[in-house]
């Protein structure tokens, strides 16, 4: 399976580029991180070169262009092992690659193989006037296959699939359709979400996400079901508190008992610890943060970046007063997505607390030695099931919104919401571009992530 990604910008300079009014064809390469995970390829678009109109003989059907002027994209692509995906313009919707299209790919993409000589795949695309996308690999022996899924990740998310027909909605789903239509059931059915941390959010999220009919869930939560997390965690019993039970396989074999096509995969683990975790997250259309962690919430972060997965990241935080009563119930739903600020950006967390929190996971001693230069990072915080449960809810619905839009405003007018229940009040923020130079320049780089670093104990792996 071959699954092409691309950053809402990104397509529509290419939009704007290929479909520019003159009716004539334009060309556009893209050079690609990579990523292969149990079977799945990954082309993620990492920056894109719009051949000058001038360099190209353009016709309202066919354009050709000299190889020598993308010289500096193949080197590239050698010098880092990147992919290429070439774009070029067609003018009728559903319009199939035609006989000049397959020798001008098998000529460019043999030149293609020569410099980068490995045998990786590259791909070509076509777009639309209305910017929807059909593409196809190109093999190492340039026979060509098509590519299964290609995705635009922003603030929507917009995916074509090599099969656009409609699948059969089970009975257990034919509600859902009635509200969100067949095709939003059917996207659900194909997508995979990872959800990380499995607790007071995570728990109830997960309920619904099943129950919405997404078709994998990829959980990943390191700790045990303990009798202090029976008010929130959804079927846990007290059973599995005095088994110590994995709170990932409580979830998981509540979902297969229910039996209604969702497909679960378990990781009692940290993601900073595991590289099959942080590959099968790389490889998921949607990922939710549920988590109080600092270091997983850079980590996840970090994941949407370089691998552009959409991140809708909750947190909670109820104030209590010491004598009974509440001083504060406040809630924080970000979404994130490449090229958007990143989390730290937004002030969810600071360069201290994340220095703070890897410290104590990889030297407790060093981190017992400087705890007086942290503040607060061992203080828990009240949980309870009700604020828990609604903030999922307000995440989830804001998911379904990103892949259906409709909410009455533009989705940009809601990457930050805030909930403030002691003032009974919900308020939704546009978020600016993001201004972190790495960020920005690590989007789509796949499985180079320079800043993505995995540790066990001190030792980098």
């Amino acid at each position: 399976m071959m699954h092409v990604k691309i950053t809402e910008m990104m397509h529509q300079e290419l939009k704007n580029h290929l479909h520019n009014g003159d009716g004539l064809e334009a060309l556009g390469f893209a050079l690609c991180g990579r990523l292969k995970n149990k079977g799945e390829e990954f082309l993620l678009v990492h920056k894109t070169f719009l051949m000058p109109y001038d360099k190209c003989n353009r016709s309202k059907h066919f354009v050709s262009w000299k190889t020598i002027d993308v010289e500096h994209l193949l080197e590239e692509a050698l010098a880092k092992g990147l992919g290429i995906i070439k774009f070029h313009s067609h003018f009728v919707n559903h319009s199939n690659f035609s006989d000049l299209d397959d020798k001008s790919d098998k000529d460019f993409f043999d030149s293609v193989y020569g410099w980068t000589n490995n045998q990786l795949p590259h791909a070509s695309v076509i777009m639309y006037p209305d910017g929807a996308m059909k593409g196809r690999v190109i093999k190492p022996d340039l026979s060509f296959t098509e590519i299964d899924k290609i995705s635009i990740i922003g603030e929507n998310v917009r995916t074509f699939t090599k099969n656009n027909q409609n699948i059969e909605i089970l009975k257990s789903f034919k509600r859902n359709s009635q509200a969100f239509g067949d095709k939003t059931v059917n996207t659900l059915k194909e997508m995979k979400i990872g959800v990380i941390g499995c607790s007071g959010t995570g728990s109830p999220l997960i309920q619904m996400l099943f129950r919405l009919g997404v078709g994998k869930l990829v959980l990943i939560d390191s700790d045990v079901i303990g009798h202090e997390n029976l008010n929130r965690i959804v079927v846990s019993t007290s059973n599995d508190a005095d088994n110590n039970k994995l709170k990932v396989e409580v979830l998981k074999e509540h979902i297969d008992h229910v039996n209604i096509g969702t497909e679960v995969v378990t990781y009692s683990c940290l993601i900073q610890e595991s590289r099959e975790a942080l590959n099968e997250l790389a490889s998921c259309d949607f990922i939710f943060g549920c988590m109080d962690s600092v270091e997983g919430r850079h980590y996840i972060n970090l994941i949407s970046t370089d691998y552009l997965v959409p991140l809708i990241d909750i947190g909670i935080k109820l104030v209590a007063d010491g004598e009974g009563g509440i001083d504060s119930i406040l809630g924080n739903i970000h979404y994130v997505y490449p090229n958007s600020k990143t989390l730290m950006e937004r002030g969810v967390y600071t360069p201290k607390q994340l220095s703070a929190e890897s410290l104590k996971r990889l030297s407790e001693e060093e981190y017992n030695n400087r705890q007086a230069y942290f503040e607060n990072a061992d203080v828990e915080s009240p949980a309870v099931i009700s604020v828990n449960t609604m903030c999922s809810s307000l995440a989830v619905n804001d998911m379904l919104s990103r892949i259906h839009p409709y909410r009455y405003r533009d989705n940009s007018m809601y990457s930050h919401t805030t909930i403030n229940l002691t003032d009974w009040d919900l308020n939704s923020f546009k978020v600016d571009k993001t201004l972190d130079k790495s960020h920005f320049e690590n989007i789509g780089i796949g499985s180079l992530e320079p800043n993505l670093k995995l540790y066990v104990s001190d030792k980098v792996i």
